[in-house]
């Protein structure tokens, strides 16, 4: 159980993590430019791309089964530098 919790604790990071990577982050900015460019600054795709509520589903779906069911410490040690990166960024954000 307490392998479990670790593993959706570490998920959840993971999750806000890659979020934050494709909506706000400076690397994916052509990935945003490219989608705004190709179907429209009012279209559905563009919304996406700047919307963290809406990306954060997405990026869960492959995330929350592996999570749950596969616990195994193998699995949490490929999420862990998403975890890491995404409480080190809440952090410093905090000294801001």
């Amino acid at each position: 159980m307490g392998v479990l919790i670790v593993s959706l604790i570490v998920a959840a990071l993971t999750v806000a993590r890659i979020t934050r990577l494709l909506v706000e982050d400076k690397i994916m900015v052509g990935y945003r430019q490219w989608a705004v460019k190709k179907w429209g600054s009012e279209s559905l795709a563009a919304y996406f791309v700047h919307c963290p509520w809406c990306t954060s589903f997405y990026v869960g779906l492959p995330i929350a089964p592996v999570a749950v069911f596969f616990p195994y410490p193998w699995v949490v040690a490929i999420m862990l530098p998403f975890a890491y990166s995404m409480i080190a960024g809440l952090l410093l954000d905090r000294e801001k």
